[in-house]
C-alpha cells in the first residue's frame, strides 16, 4: 500500500498492449564510491565511506504517441535505501501533448543558476556533490500540457496538486499524500509561452506560476539564444498573495545570467567554458556572523546576494575528461572548488576521481575547517 501509487506508472507500462507499447528498454546504472574527507574533528580528522548506488530505468519505446518511464534508485553504505525519482506517462494527441506523473520540467534557462524556474527553484547555494551531470535534481508529482504554435514555439500549462519538489525522498515515506483531497486554493499551477525570434536568434519564454501552498505569485521572463556564445537572461518574482508590501519588492526579485562555449578543438578534442550568476537584489549583502552564520547545507544558512557558478571542461580524447568547477560565494568570500576526471575504461564502464575542497572560515557557506572541506572521491561506474 505504501509504494502502490509511485509505481502506477510502472504497472501502465506492462499493462500497455504489445501494439501500442512496442517495447520496454531497461537500463542499469551500479555506480560504486570510495570516499575520505575532513571529519572536522583534530583527534580524528580523516573518516572514510563507501557506497553503492543503483538506478533501474524503464523507458517505454517504439511508440511515437505513447510513451512511458519509470526510474527506481537505491543505494547501500551506512544506509539502505529507495527513491522514485522519476515515474511519467506521456502522450502525444493530434493537438497537444499531456504529461502525467513525478518529473522534471525546465522552465527558464540556466544549468546551476535559472530565475526562470520558478516551479522548483534553481537560485540557492549548492552544499553537496558538485562533479554531477545534473546539479538541480529535484523531481514533483505534476501533470502538464504541452501546445505546439510552430517551429520552436509552444504554450504549456501545468498542474501540481502537492506542491513542488516532491513531499517524498523515499520509499520509506508513507505515500499516503497521493490520496488526500486538495482544496482549490492551495492547487500550485502555471502557464508559459515560448518564442522563438529568428532574426534575433533568440527565444523569448515568460510564464506565471501559482504556489498555491506557498501563497506566492511567480511571474518571470527568460531570454535565450547564440551571439558568438550561448547565452540566457531570466528574471523572476515570488510576491505573496495576500497583503504584498511593493516597498519590499527586491526581497522578492531574482536575477541570473549565464555564458556558455563548447569549442571543438579536432582530432576528438573539446574545450568548454562556462560562467553563471545569480542575483537577489534583497537578499543579505554584509557577511553574517554569530548565531546567524551557517553552513551551507543548513536549511537555515543565510541567502546572500550574489552567487558565482565558473566551470571548465577538457576532453583530450573521446574517452578521457577533465573538469573544474566551483560555486563562490562573494559576499563572504567562500566556495566550494572540485577537480575531477572522468575516463571511459571500457564501453559502459567510466572510472572517476575527484578532489573537492572549501575555501573560507568559521562563520562562512563555505570553510575549509567544517566536515568535508577537504574530501577525495574515487570510483567506477557501469551502465548496461
Amino acid at each position: 500500500r505504501r509504494v502502490l501509487p509511485a509505481l502506477a506508472v510502472l504497472a501502465l507500462l506492462l499493462l500497455i498492449p504489445p501494439g501500442l507499447a512496442a517495447e520496454l528498454q531497461s537500463t542499469v546504472t551500479l555506480t560504486g564510491y570510495m570516499t575520505a574527507l575532513y571529519s572536522g574533528d583534530p583527534g580524528e580528522p580523516v573518516e572514510a565511506s563507501a557506497l553503492l548506488e543503483s538506478s533501474l530505468n524503464l523507458d517505454s519505446t517504439g511508440n511515437a504517441n505513447v510513451k512511458g518511464y519509470f526510474q527506481l534508485d537505491s543505494w547501500i553504505g551506512e544506509t539502505t535505501g529507495f527513491d522514485i525519482p522519476r515515474a511519467y506517462l506521456k502522450v502525444r494527441l493530434p493537438w497537444f501533448r499531456l504529461t502525467l506523473g513525478k518529473t522534471r520540467l525546465s522552465w527558464g534557462d540556466g544549468f546551476v543558476f535559472n530565475a526562470g524556474d520558478v516551479l522548483f527553484g534553481s537560485m540557492g547555494a549548492i552544499s553537496g556533490d558538485l562533479s554531477g551531470e545534473t546539479l538541480r535534481p529535484e523531481t514533483g508529482w505534476l501533470s502538464s500540457v504541452y501546445l505546439p504554435l510552430g517551429a520552436f514555439s509552444y504554450l504549456e500549462a501545468v498542474v501540481a496538486p502537492y506542491g513542488l519538489p516532491a513531499p517524498v525522498g523515499s520509499l520509506e515515506t508513507d505515500f499516503g499524500f497521493l490520496a488526500r483531497t486538495v482544496q482549490f486554493d492551495q492547487l500550485c499551477a502555471g502557464i508559459r509561452g515560448v518564442f522563438k525570434i529568428d532574426a534575433l536568434k533568440t527565444t523569448v519564454e515568460a510564464g506565471y506560476y501559482a504556489a498555491g501552498a506557498g501563497s506566492e505569485h511567480r511571474p518571470y521572463l527568460s531570454l535565450h539564444g547564440h551571439l558568438l556564445v550561448d547565452w540566457n537572461l531570466s528574471a523572476s518574482m515570488a510576491v505573496p498573495m495576500h497583503d504584498p508590501r511593493w516597498g519590499r519588492w527586491e526581497e522578492w526579485t531574482a536575477v541570473s545570467a549565464g555564458v556558455f562555449h563548447l569549442a571543438n578543438l579536432g582530432l576528438n578534442r573539446s574545450l568548454s567554458v562556462r560562467l553563471e550568476a545569480a542575483l537577489r537584489p534583497g537578499a543579505l549583502w554584509k557577511e553574517a556572523s554569530g548565531v546567524e552564520a551557517k553552513p551551507a547545507d543548513d536549511p537555515e544558512a543565510p541567502v546572500y546576494g550574489l552567487y558565482l557558478f565558473p566551470e571548465l571542461a577538457f576532453s583530450p580524447t573521446d574517452t578521457l575528461s577533465l573538469q573544474l568547477r566551483s560555486l563562490v560565494s562573494p559576499v563572504d568570500l567562500s566556495a566550494l572548488s572540485v577537480a575531477g576526471l572522468s575516463w571511459n575504461l571500457y564501453q559502459g564502464l567510466d572510472v572517476f576521481s575527484y578532489l573537492s575542497i572549501m575555501s573560507g572560515d568559521g562563520d562562512d557557506l563555505y570553510g575549509l575547517e567544517r566536515r568535508g572541506g577537504v574530501s577525495w572521491t574515487t570510483g567506477l561506474e557501469f551502465i548496461y
